[in-house]
């Protein structure tokens, strides 16, 4: 009796493996990482106030509409830090040398990114709206 637990406990291990690397597969392909996306063609790039780094945007058009890509530039390192669909403008205000409103989203630009297929800054919680409103009055 003994010795037919072990291969059953095998044979349940293997197929829950099985199915979690199924389940996790499904969810990768549904949502995308933002490192993932379209190139797109470029419509404007603009400078930080002190002019260590850059945010370079990007028209994507495909069949399912429009998007901007927004990628940070330090150097020779880009990084995809903002993706938002149904749109093909772009209005940029710096805040200070790493804060940012990109159509109205505040982001941080040491952390946070922005992916309109979550809804919010995926990483930390952006600039907050305390400074930007500040920003805005001066």
């Amino acid at each position: 009796m003994k010795s037919n637990i072990l291969p059953r406990i095998l044979y349940i291990l293997a197929a829950i493996m099985i199915v979690a690397n199924t389940v996790f597969s499904v969810i990768n392909s549904l949502i995308p990482n933002i490192d993932d996306l379209p190139e797109g063609e470029f419509i404007s790039s603009f400078k930080s106030p002190a002019e260590t780094s850059e945010v370079k945007f990007y028209l994507v058009k495909n069949n399912l509409g429009t998007a901007i890509r927004g990628e940070k530039v330090n150097g020779d390192k880009s990084t995809n830090i903002y993706w938002q669909t149904d749109i093909d403008t772009v209005s940029v205000h710096w805040l200070d040398e790493y804060g940012i409103v990109i159509n109205d989203i505040p982001l941080n630009l040491k952390n946070d990114k922005f992916d309109c297929r979550r809804g919010t800054a995926i990483f930390s919680d952006g600039v907050t709206a305390e400074k930007v409103i500040e920003n805005e009055q001066k």
